[in-house]
């Protein structure tokens, strides 16, 4: 912490003494710190039994020390030490506050001004500003006017562009535009430019137009007279039709009477020979169902003497392969006793002679995976007649 340091005016008469304020308070508080650690020296090293009488009073007499000379001394130091040092705070806050009242007028009066011309410039400068945009932006707008014309003029006839484009030509790019004035005859000339070729495409597109018309109207001309002579055409070729028409409804009236006559004979005829069909069918049908019950008869007969064969000939063919399963068992029983008295014959053959000497190495060969060689070398290390064989 730096020191605390008051400097009088150099026109004062006196100069302000001052101390440092850690060293004021070490000065303060040293009488405590130098009795403090013989007091905790003589509290260590006390022995007393709190539950006796002397105990208690060794136990209080401690307590106060520590109370009265320690924490209420302390307390009441701080407090007297610390009123003069307030009392110097709240007189330097008024004192303060009493001559800041004096100067406050002062210095709003100077700031008052100052503040005043700033804005006042400040203003000034938004207010120019404000206006060179305007100016600028007036000057764009009537650039872009008249870079707008030629949008204007679409769908305007040939007078109207050619118009448009007297003005353009005869608008003068003054001074006006300023810096801008070459933007603006750049822009006049490309304008001027669009124009006249709009004009020409108008004049072309008029001419066309009136082309187009006199073609129209001689189409006109030639479609109503293709149209007259079509409709005289049309009414002499109804007319002809008509008593064509008239003829033919006439030779078809003749011919459906004549048709209705031969009609009927036709039909009288076809009803007779239906009739004699009908019998005839009738006949036949009669014979049909004769000849139906005599074949039924037949085929019941011939399926009753089929239904028999093949009952005979099922129970011969089931009796005679019973036989031949009977047959078939006797012979493969035959074949399995035969069979396991070759087996029980090798089985008593091999017991009485055992392996012959080759299956013997191979077995051992076998078991412990080595060549037959070696173990027909381990064979022959042994004499066979001292080998006692365990019960």
């Amino acid at each position: 912490m730096t020191n605390a340091i008051a400097v009088a005016p150099e026109s004062a008469p006196t100069q302000i003494i001052t101390i440092d304020p850690a060293t004021y308070v070490a000065a303060v508080y040293q009488p405590f710190r130098d009795k403090l650690d013989a007091a905790k020296a003589a509290a260590d090293a006390a022995e007393y039994d709190i539950t006796t009488t002397a105990g208690m009073e060794v136990a209080k007499k401690h307590r106060a020390v520590f109370r009265d000379e320690f924490r209420l001394a302390i307390e009441a130091a701080r407090t007297e030490r610390k009123a003069p040092i307030l009392e110097i705070g709240r007189l330097i806050d008024s004192k303060a506050k009493e001559i800041t009242a004096e100067v406050a007028p002062y210095e709003k009066r100077f700031d008052d001004a100052i503040k005043g011309e700033e804005q006042r410039k400040a203003t000034e400068k938004a207010a120019k500003e404000t206006a060179e945009r305007e100016r600028v932006a007036a000057i764009r707008a009537r650039i872009a006017r008249l870079q707008q014309l030629p949008v204007e003029c679409v769908g305007l006839d040939a007078e109207q562009i050619a118009a448009k484009l007297r003005a353009v030509e005869a608008a003068a790019i003054d001074e006006a535009f300023a810096e801008f004035k070459g933007e603006a005859e750049l822009a006049r000339d490309a304008v001027v430019e669009k124009l006249t070729t709009m004009h020409r495409a108008a004049v072309a597109a008029a001419e066309e137009a009136q082309r187009l018309a006199a073609e129209r109207a001689e189409l006109e001309r030639r479609q109503r007279e293709e149209e007259e002579r079509l409709a005289a055409e049309r009414a002499a070729q109804d007319a002809r039709l008509k008593a064509e028409r008239e003829a033919q409804e006439r030779e078809l009236a003749e011919q459906r009477a004549k048709q209705a006559e031969a009609d009927r004979i036709a039909r009288e005829a076809r009803e007779a020979e239906e009739r004699r069909l009908a019998e005839q069918r009738a006949e036949l049908q009669r014979q049909q169902d004769e000849i139906n019950a005599a074949r039924a008869e037949q085929e019941r007969k011939e399926r009753e003497a089929r239904e028999a064969a093949e009952a005979e000939a099922r129970a011969k063919r089931e009796a005679y392969e019973a036989a031949a399963r009977t047959e078939a068992e006797r012979i493969q029983a035959e074949k399995d006793a035969a069979e396991a008295e070759r087996i029980r014959r090798e089985r008593v053959q091999f017991e009485l002679n055992g392996p012959d000497a080759s299956e013997m190495v191979f077995i051992i060969s076998a078991h412990y995976m080595v060549d037959q060689q070696t173990a027909l070398n381990w064979i022959n290390r042994h004499v066979w007649a001292e080998v006692e064989v365990a019960a």
